[in-house]
């Protein structure tokens, strides 16, 4: 998922959404009901289910990108992208040609998109499709099972982070060519760009944050997430430099950019997925399997108050935030038992039912 307007791509749960979705399915959720705060004269308000699209087909998901000037979202859709129109909720069109797309970005030119295809796992790729005519127009080798991917604006470069690889292939988005492959430490989790020629990239197993420089495609500094163990995605406010991640031992954090001071701000819900900020207006999103959406205004640079716990539908855990209008778009399926020829296990693992798959609109 990606938020608009900054070229800032928002967290990124590196395993598949569809993958951890239905594991924390299958260990049981907790619904959270809706909290709405007092009605005052001061207070904000508050945010609500404003439409659901049904869009249908079969196959599980990715995360989302979002086009606010084009008014598209991308869903990547098993082995091929969804394109809705935001103004309608009508699906666009397709990008075909693909085996197990896991994100997408978007460059600043309008032209290209770019999605992370691992294939069957020997052998990755970057999909280079043109957002006009919604073809592929070239595949760019990467490591193995490249997955979240982000653009960076300053340098018009491309990064793909590859988790088996332990490595992130720059690709020059201005030639579609990979001009460099940066080795890492440890396997890459989100990743997220600040807008200033910076990618930041989370280690899970590590605990660490790893800063690239995109100019020199360098790492030029890593440290440890104290209080936070295994952080789980990144999302950035670049107006304040500061990062957002959610942690294994359920600790919302906010760090900073300069100090690398790692500040708990609130609790992460059991199972939570997508983290998004929105600098315009100081909040912070959080989703999670349960189908609760839970929002956080930010009072100073320490302290965040939940203003927000507003229910959704099971299984909304990938998001996109708008905040050219403080929109909020959730995606999700119902879900049933696998009928197919499978393990035992994955028979009684939930799966999503075909021609359920829908998007779900969040606004005041």
């Amino acid at each position: 998922m990606k938020i608009d307007n900054l070229n800032v791509p928002s967290i990124r749960q590196l395993t598949n959404p569809v993958t951890s979705l239905v594991f924390s399915l299958g260990i049981g959720m907790i619904f959270t009901a809706t909290v709405a705060l007092a009605a005052t004269p001061t207070t904000p308000r508050a945010f609500r289910i404003q439409s659901q699209w049904n869009i249908g087909g079969k196959g599980g998901w990715g995360f989302l990108s979002l086009d606010p000037s084009a008014h598209r979202l991308y869903i990547p859709r098993t082995d091929r992208v969804t394109v809705i129109d935001t103004e309608t909720g009508k699906v666009i069109g397709e990008i075909d040609g693909m085996t197990n797309v896991r994100d997408v970005t978007l460059d600043s030119s309008g032209r290209y998109g770019y999605v992370t295809d691992p294939t069957d796992g020997t052998a990755g790729f970057v999909r280079v499709f043109d957002r006009a005519s919604l073809r592929i127009v070239t595949s760019i080798p990467t490591g193995r099972i490249p997955d979240t991917i982000v653009f960076d604006s300053r340098t018009q470069f491309v990064f793909a982070f590859n988790s088996h690889s332990h490595s992130a292939t720059i690709i020059d988005s201005t030639t579609n060519q990979a001009v460099a492959t940066i080795p890492l430490v440890g396997r890459p989790g989100s990743a997220v760009a600040d807008g200033n020629g910076g990618v930041f990239v989370t280690l899970p197993a590590l605990g660490e944050i790893a800063h690239i420089d995109a100019a020199t495609k360098k790492v030029i500094a890593s440290w440890q997430l104290a209080s936070c163990a295994g952080p789980a995605g990144l999302t950035v406010d670049p107006v304040h430099r500061q990062f957002f991640t959610t942690c294994e031992d359920h600790h919302l954090v906010a760090i900073d950019m300069d100090t690398r001071h790692v500040n708990i701000i609130g609790e992460a819900p059991a199972n939570s997925g997508d983290i998004a900020f929105d600098p315009k207006h100081d909040a912070l999103f959080l989703a999670n399997a349960a189908g609760t959406l839970t929002i956080f205004h930010r009072e100073s640079p320490t302290e965040y108050s939940m203003v927000q716990q507003l229910q959704t539908q099971a299984g909304a855990r990938t998001m996109a935030v708008s905040n050219a209008d403080e929109k909020v778009y959730l995606i999700t399926s119902k879900f049933g038992q696998n009928t197919a020829a499978v393990s035992e296990e994955l028979q009684f693992r939930p799966t999503p039912i075909p021609g359920t798959f829908s998007v779900i609109t969040i606004a005041k």
